[in-house]
């Protein structure tokens, strides 16, 4: 399958009005579009390469759901934590190459997101996921 071709039960706006937003935070461009151009028909989606904006965004931006390319550290924790403690609880889907000497942190950021998904990244997964934490209206299916 075609990573940029939607896959089967995606579901679309029906009057072509975003009504959620979710914020994509990747160091990388290609990422950021292909999931920009994947979603833009049924959120409102703003990306952002600088990780340290993921605060001051999710609040400003009123992000629905974030979600994040990164490899889990204790800064990527307390980023969260504050993202949470200032906008409350905004569903965070983490994207990273898995690496075992991230072991440790890969169990720890577990209880600060809401999913996590390793690279290669399945489309057809986090599309799924993102329908489950952020589901549509019936009108927007």
């Amino acid at each position: 399958m075609d990573q940029m071709t939607a896959p089967e039960g995606i579901r679309n706006f029906a009057d072509g009005v975003a009504t959620k937003t979710l914020l994509i935070f990747s160091p990388d461009l290609n990422l950021c579009f292909c999931l920009s151009m994947l979603f833009q028909d049924r959120f409102h989606v703003v990306t952002n390469t600088d990780l340290s904006m993921i605060e001051p965004l999710a609040v400003g931006e009123s992000a629905d759901l974030i979600i994040v390319d990164a490899l889990p550290s204790e800064r990527l924790i307390a980023q969260l934590d504050a993202m949470r403690s200032a906008r409350g609880c905004v569903p965070v889907i983490l994207l990273y190459a898995y690496n075992a000497r991230t072991g440790a942190l890969d169990r720890a950021i577990r209880s600060h997101v809401d999913s996590v998904f390793y690279k290669p990244v399945e489309i057809a997964a986090i599309t799924r996921r993102i329908e489950e934490l952020l589901p549509l209206p019936d009108s927007q299916v």
